[in-house]
């Protein structure tokens, strides 16, 4: 019996023994309309501002272009969609990544399925963050443009997801800075590394399927700029 099979097993166990499952899995959230804001961004909002969920140190199940494992009785599912494809080629049963959760989709499967978000475990233990990038955020209202840094990001990993960074960026501004009570149009987040490039989250769609397995150094992270 291989991994994936043992976890399913494993886990319909557990529900026949106790009724019940402790889950991490993301809880219902009812839409809600948000006066003069279009469908779409209320869609943004409910995604960007529900649950996420971090493992560490897990043991991953490679099938294909999918990884599986379970962590506190809950069996989940990763598709791996871009980079991470190749860059997880060579996985073997019982490597040990992080994984960062967000469960896709609305169904009620026992499974989270979820994409992306596989980083290596640090290779050094750390007391405090790793990094806390300087964020700017420019406001335009009018004729009117102001500039507010913050430093509200702590990063924890010496590797962080494209999907974990957008995020959690996502979360704090529609949390403390009235991110999608209007509707987005060319709004932009812009994480700029010391080398000069930089990576771009568009504020009107969510971040790419594809881009949620990509991965970059944290300590490489210069600033980050919010267009909003």
């Amino acid at each position: 019996m291989n991994l994936s099979t043992f976890a399913k097993a494993s886990l319909a166990l557990s529900l026949l023994t106790t009724g019940v499952v402790t889950t991490n899995a993301q809880s219902t959230h009812a839409a809600q309309a948000t006066a003069g804001v279009s469908q779409d961004t209320n869609t943004l909002k409910n995604y960007y501002n529900g649950p996420s969920f971090e493992y560490k140190n897990v043991n991953l199940h490679k099938d294909g272009n999918k990884v599986d494992f379970v962590a506190d009785l809950q069996f989940t599912v990763v598709d791996l969609l871009g980079s991470d494809k190749e860059r997880l080629k060579s996985i073997k049963d019982g490597d040990k990544y992080d994984v960062f959760v967000v469960r896709e989709g609305t169904g009620r499967q026992a499974e989270n399925r979820t994409i992306g978000g596989i980083t290596k475990a640090n290779n050094e233990k750390y007391k405090d963050q790793l990094t806390q990038p300087d964020i700017e955020i420019k406001r335009t209202t009018d004729e009117l443009t102001t500039v507010q840094t913050v430093n509200d990001l702590k990063i924890y990993k010496e590797e962080i997801s494209l999907k974990e960074l957008d995020f959690k960026l996502r979360k704090q501004l529609i949390e403390k800075h009235e991110l999608y009570k209007k509707d987005p149009q060319e709004n932009k987040i812009k994480v700029i590394m010391n080398d000069g490039s930089y990576y771009t989250f568009e504020l009107n769609k969510k971040l790419q399927d594809h881009r949620m397995g990509d991965v970059i150094e944290s300590k490489n992270i210069k600033k980050i700029e919010v267009d909003l």
